[in-house]
């Protein structure tokens, strides 16, 4: 029998470590996380694998083995983390500081505490000997903020051993959301999710002295660009999947509030609901391809007009999005010949998977359970998860998390003071070790 406050405290403490750890991409890292992963398991007895990329870019793996009657579920995390200004935060962002039963660290949400709730299960059930039909590989990954080269990717291409004899992968960021105004909880489980398409403008121009400018220089002729890019507007597009969350949360809603949100395809052709919609930035994005200004670049000194100046966009695309199609729309938008308009690198064309599979019905109950009466509702990420290489592996990838969380924690991520509460780290690591046992248990 587990003793579920004991594994709920030694999981506390193991994330709280684990938080110490910089790994902020770049440089990355992970090789200090995996190592620390590692000594966990080798005292549990448990072996594991590491492998670098490329010098400290590492990942690992750990296989608890089942019967093999039936395919492997893959717990995926990857190691590193964005940066943090402790400037702008409260307390030393790799401290593994606990105030008022929260701990604090960047990685606390995204996604080192989901990392170490897999850890935490798997050795649940380790300890308590449980015979599985279904290999448990535990799995943590490098450089998923910076596009998964040096983790997912690189093990899809060179070790798809480690992937061999799976047939789903389990990855962030599901949540449960319970705030004030919602009728009933409402619970995510994420399917599927939005896709980069990094494009490049590049504006050229006669350069010159700062002292004497002129209307046409490269930084101006770009600034002029984006200004009539981001004026520009993309009509909407409804998704399948994006209709369905938003049909189950009409029934949280109020009834004034989930106005509208049943048929969203019309409701978006009116000004006013359109407007009152795109407010929220997380609605917008899921109904929309997204072009947000991320990086300028021009000059290198102040009083020198550079002949190029340069700016990077971070474009998401929906599933049906044709690369080529919005990079030519960009141009149209831009509507200057000295404005380049380039794919930075090689698109990710999104993917997906069903909501109707044993896994995704055995976490809907899993989150009914952590939240009694909760409407589950299958959701597309507009964010970018390591879940995408893995589908193209042959996997079923979900975004699966058994967290209570508040708007506020939300904008926490990849924000200041990043924070969990202790009780969805002692409650998820129940959750997640009772969803293992009702799917891999012989």
């Amino acid at each position: 029998m587990t003793d579920w406050g004991a594994l709920g405290d030694e999981t506390v403490e193991l994330l709280r470590r684990y938080l110490q750890i910089d790994t902020t991409n770049p440089p990355g890292n992970e090789i200090a996380g995996a190592r620390f992963l590692a000594d966990v398991l080798t005292r549990e007895g448990i072996e594991s694998e590491t492998i670098e990329a490329a010098p400290g870019r590492a990942s690992l793996r750990a296989r608890l083995r089942g019967d093999g009657s039936l395919g492997g579920i893959v717990l995926h995390h990857h190691i590193d983390v964005v940066y943090a200004d402790p400037r702008y935060w409260t307390v030393d962002p790799f401290g593994g500081v606990i105030r008022d039963d929260y701990l604090y660290g960047r990685g606390a949400i995204d996604m080192k505490s989901t990392g170490i709730l897999h850890l935490g299960a798997v050795l649940a059930l380790k300890r308590a000997r449980v015979p599985l039909k279904r290999d448990l590989v535990f799995l943590a990954t490098a450089d998923e903020e910076a596009g998964s080269q040096f983790g997912a990717q690189f093990i899809a291409d060179r070790r798809p051993d480690w992937l061999a004899g799976s047939e789903y992968a389990i990855s962030e960021i599901g949540l449960i959301q319970t705030h004030a105004g919602l009728r009933a909880p409402l619970a995510s489980i994420v399917i599927s999710e939005k896709t980069g398409l990094p494009l490049t403008l590049t504006a050229r121009g006669e350069p010159g002295h700062g002292s004497m400018p002129w209307p046409d220089t490269a930084p101006n002729r770009l600034i002029r660009a984006l200004d009539r890019l981001l004026a520009a507007e993309r009509p909407p597009r409804v998704l399948p999947e994006v209709q369905e969350f938003f049909s189950r949360m009409t029934t949280v809603l109020p009834a004034e509030e989930a106005a509208g949100y049943d048929d969203l395809e019309v409701s978006l052709r009116d000004e006013a609901f359109r407007r009152r919609f795109y407010a929220n930035r997380q609605y917008a994005a899921m109904v929309r391809t997204t072009f947000a200004v991320t990086m300028l670049r021009g000059s290198a000194k102040s009083n020198v007009i550079p002949p190029e100046a340069t700016a990077q966009i971070d474009c998401r695309m929906l599933a049906g999005d044709d690369p080529n199609e919005i990079a030519e729309w960009v141009r149209q938008a831009v509507a200057d010949p000295n404005v380049q308009v380039q794919i930075a690198r090689e698109p990710k064309i999104p993917n997906l998977s069903p909501p109707d599979t044993e896994l995704y019905k055995a976490m809907a109950d899993t989150l009914q359970r952590r939240a009694p009466g909760a409407v589950v509702a299958p959701m597309i990420l507009v964010a970018f998860t390591d879940n995408w290489v893995f589908r193209r592996c042959g996997l079923h990838g979900y975004g699966f998390s058994p967290f209570i969380l508040e708007e506020d924690e939300l904008q926490r991520i990849h924000g200041n003071d990043e924070r969990i509460s202790l009780e969805n780290v002692r409650e998820g690591v129940r959750a997640y070790a009772e969803l293992l046992l009702n799917v891999a248990g012989a």
